[in-house]
């Protein structure tokens, strides 16, 4: 080997990453399902669309293990949710850290469309810190919009138990909530 070809390996720019067929395929299958829980956690598309990204290179690096559970979308839901649960706080972190982050810091108008959702934002923490399969079930099935099976299949569980959990979970929003019940009709 002669200098010359050594030095065209070090200037060769690498090829850009490839993700497996089989990943590209189960994150485009499920993208919408994780975008809508990411969006009624956050309240913010783009953080919610940032969120997703962060966790679907997580899922690709345990990619292996995620195939071999024997479950894969739970998995992958489970690592989106634990993503979710510290997501404000490592963008907090990361801008102290960083100066393009201070120059997009949200301002007051950021915040004026999220006045309706914050009494249901306090009741479904609280939900969580009580029964946080029921506030999962709820959250899977009313925002993110999936049937019982899937959100089984998510939380690993039966449909039977996503059925219970869910209406155990709206029974219990509907109380803290002080939603007076609707009655029978005339």
């Amino acid at each position: 080997m002669n200098d010359s070809s050594w030095e065209y390996e070090l200037t060769k720019p690498d090829p850009a990453p490839e993700f497996p067929a089989a990943f590209e395929g189960f994150f485009a299958q499920y993208r919408n399902g994780f975008l809508r829980l990411a969006g009624s956690r956050l309240r913010n598309r783009q953080d919610a669309e940032d969120a997703v990204m962060e966790a679907a290179y997580k899922m690709y690096r345990k990619w292996e293990r995620i195939m071999a559970h024997e479950n894969p979308r739970a998995m992958a839901y489970r690592i989106l949710h634990d993503h979710l649960v510290d997501f404000y706080r490592r963008r907090a972190r990361m801008a102290g850290r960083d100066e393009a982050a201070r120059q997009h810091a949200p301002v007051a108008t950021d915040f004026t469309g999220l006045s309706a959702f914050v009494k249901l934002d306090e009741v479904l923490e609280t939900l969580e810190k009580s029964a946080p399969m029921q506030a999962n079930s709820v959250r899977l099935r009313h925002l993110a919009d999936l049937s019982y099976e899937d959100v089984a299949l998510c939380l690993d569980i039966t449909p039977g138990a996503a059925k219970a959990n869910v209406s155990l979970g709206l029974a219990k929003l509907k109380e803290l909530m002080n939603i007076p019940d609707a009655g029978k009709g005339d």
